[in-house]
């Protein structure tokens, strides 16, 4: 466990800092957001499994099989695919709830100096779409907060790095099924027999689904590094505003 005086909100740090005390503060509290979370993540884990699933088996073979633009039918591919358009949106929605959780988390570790853990888990994230909350915290981004942008991309980018790295290592079988379903859906769009095995589709769901609650956790612990990026903004605004007196 680390040291809470080290992992204060208020603090100046530079982009290690940043994304090494964020990952420490995810991992000592990850029982507490994980309790918060773990139904949003199954919500998000079944919504990617479905979605992934119907992008492999009905978008990516049409397009892989184009071979004029321009004589495509549009409205044909619309009306084959509309289900899967449908699941992205519930996608969305799915990860911004998802999302909710972190926020909780570091909105509580900024009031209170730690993550309390919540006594319901249904508790925690409605609150955290409040408009006033966002209302100011956009209000700060565009000014002064528009002065960081330098460290907020800098801190967003790495983290995204990071995140895509450990979520490929991660999901790796996943992605192995994904292609081998991509391919007999493309052979099959050119009339070849499909070739696959009946339990496939359920074996293709199911690790599509264990790697979306991982991928999940590893996605959650971006929002941490953002959080301090702008806890070191906005000290290093007060201490600019002091000299001004």
């Amino acid at each position: 466990m680390g040291n809470n005086n080290d992992l204060t909100f208020q603090r100046k740090r530079s982009i290690a800092s940043i994304i090494g005390d964020a990952f420490r503060l995810y991992m000592d509290n990850f029982k507490k957001v994980f309790r918060t979370s773990w139904p949003l993540a199954i919500i998000y884990a079944a919504v990617f499994a479905l979605t992934t699933n119907l992008l492999t088996r009905d978008i990516l073979p049409v397009i892989t099989t184009i071979n004029d633009w321009s004589m495509v039918d549009w409205g044909a591919v619309l009306d084959k695919c509309w289900l899967a358009i449908c699941s992205i949106v519930l996608f969305v929605i799915a990860a911004l709830l998802l999302a909710s959780s972190a926020f909780w988390a570091c909105r509580t570790h900024r009031q209170t100096g730690s993550i309390s853990r919540p006594a319901h888990w249904w508790g925690v994230w409605p609150g955290l779409w409040y408009p006033k909350v966002l209302c100011k915290s956009f209000r700060w981004l565009i000014k002064p907060g528009f002065r960081y942008m330098g460290l907020f991309f800098a801190t967003l980018l790495i983290t995204l790095i990071i995140t895509t790295f450990i979520t490929l290592f991660c999901e790796l079988p996943a992605v192995i099924i994904a292609i081998a379903n991509i391919k007999a859906y493309t052979g099959a769009a050119m009339g070849d027999p499909l070739g696959m095995p009946d339990y496939l589709p359920r074996m293709t769901f199911a690790a599509f689904f264990i790697a979306g609650f991982v991928q999940a956790y590893v996605h959650l612990a971006s929002i941490f590094p953002l959080y301090y990026a702008f806890g070191s903004a906005n000290t290093i605004e007060l201490e600019r505003n002091k000299m001004k007196i």
